[in-house]
């Protein structure tokens, strides 16, 4: 028998003893003999007490613990002498690490989901039974237009769109929901949604604005395309089956010839316009850049296209400016972008009109531009102009021979350079085009 329990029994018998003797031999006893019984019977009650006293305080002590284990706080254990006590502490203690353990793993796995989630380039939204939502990480927020820290309403009333919230609600009502697009502010999302097991939902939103986007580029490319090349070969079977069935004077002869080689240069043209554009695009060219003259670059561009402006009575002009002569870049590329600015500024520049090439420094760059007092662009058109196969004027620019992709391979060859492109003009009042360049070697590497 174990120690408390032999001390509460040994009281218990020498009380029992106590009593029997005293109301069996209360009159042969001596005084003596009474008094010891009762000191004995005295000091067992003492000794009970403060045994009792000492098991109840370590069984307050243990049930705090316990219930700071269970508040996850950290728990304070009596010590005791006890063995059964002892083994009581010693169990919460395992029991105490365990749970640590647990819940420490627990909460690494929710951070790391947490993490991850919040990275997700897609739309989490969740939501419980009640409709509430309880998850919405960066990009949610940021494809519905709420911030960080702005409460979220209930998923029924999270959309404003009708498509939307008819998803939201077969979800909820225990649907499946696949690839529903619809649109948001502008946007173009697709919504994925379940059930959740326990009631609720999770919402994916995936923003398909760029994806689409591109496809009606690729789109309007080919219609573009197919329309550019139709146009001069069309041109071309007419003439050449015309000529094909004789009765044609010398003359037509020769003008349906010139005609027909005409459009063959366009065709050559617009593919080599394509080749060097998807060369661009597809990084397989990469500037050679170095320390290139403007000056020499520009001077060569204008000699080439002198008797042609001549012709058409447009005068041409440099203005370069001493401190910013040396550029940076590949000298092809230079006079590629040059050659196309030139070109497109003689379509749109009249008879008695002039058209300048600029240089200037301003702080780190130094920008080449091209003026001409020529038609000038409306400015809804400013923001469109760099697109493929885009014209301000379709019927007049492919009357000149456009290709509609010149400005296009413009900006792609700047902007490999690390430079930048714009437009300023105005209806009426001219238009200037630059290009600025860092005047620094480019790091072409990292573009």
């Amino acid at each position: 028998m174990k120690f408390a329990s032999r001390l509460m029994f040994g009281a218990i018998a020498v009380f029992g003893s106590a009593i029997i003797v005293l109301l069996w031999g209360a009159e042969r006893a001596s005084s003596a003999t009474i008094v010891g019984l009762m000191g004995v019977l005295l000091l067992s009650v003492v000794l009970a007490l403060a045994v009792g006293r000492s098991i109840s305080s370590k069984l307050v002590a243990l049930s705090a613990a316990a219930r700071a284990i269970a508040a996850g706080t950290l728990p304070r254990f009596p010590n005791s002498r006890i063995p059964e006590m002892a083994a009581l502490v010693q169990a919460l203690r395992q029991m105490d690490r365990e749970l640590t353990d647990r819940v420490e793993g627990l909460r690494q796995e929710q951070a790391e989901g947490s993490a991850m989630i919040a990275a997700m380039g897609e739309g989490i939204i969740a939501s419980d039974q009640r409709g509430r939502v309880v998850i919405a990480n960066p990009a949610a927020r940021r494809l519905l237009g709420y911030r960080p820290d702005e409460p979220l309403p209930d998923l029924r009333t999270l959309f404003r769109e009708k498509l939307a919230r008819e998803a939201v609600d077969e979800v909820l009502d225990g649907a499946e929901v696949q690839e529903r697009e619809f649109d948001f502010d502008g946007q173009v999302i697709s919504l994925n949604a379940r059930q959740l097991a326990g009631g609720g939902a999770v919402l994916v939103l995936h923003d398909l604005t760029q994806v689409r986007r591109l496809e009606a580029i690729r789109r309007d490319f080919v219609a573009n395309v197919s329309h550019e090349l139709k146009t001069p070969l069309t041109s071309i079977s007419g003439y050449a089956e015309t000529l094909a069935e004789g009765g044609v004077d010398a003359a037509t002869q020769q003008r349906f010839l010139e005609t027909i080689r005409s459009n063959a240069m366009r065709m050559h043209r617009l593919v080599d316009d394509l080749l060097d554009l998807s060369r661009i695009e597809s990084g397989r060219w990469v500037p050679r850049p170095e320390a290139t003259s403007a000056a020499v670059v520009a001077r060569d561009v204008l000699g080439a296209v002198a008797d042609h402006a001549g012709a058409r009575g447009v005068a041409l002009t440099l203005k370069l400016a001493a401190d910013a002569d040396t550029i940076f870049c590949d000298a092809a590329a230079l006079g590629q972008i040059l050659g196309n600015l030139v070109d497109n500024s003689l379509r749109y520049t009249p008879r008695g009109g002039t058209i300048t090439v600029n240089t200037i420094r301003t702080g780190a760059t130094i920008t080449i531009s091209v003026v001409d007092t020529g038609s000038g662009i409306p400015g809804e058109h400013h923001d469109r102009i760099f697109e493929r196969f885009y014209r301000a004027e379709p019927s007049r620019s492919r009357a000149e021979g456009g290709t509609g992709l010149g400005l296009a391979i413009v900006k792609h060859l700047v902007e490999s350079h690390g430079g930048s492109v714009g437009v300023e003009s105005g209806l009426g009042e001219g238009t200037t085009i630059w290009a600025r360049f860092p005047d620094a070697p480019p790091d072409v590497t990292a573009l």
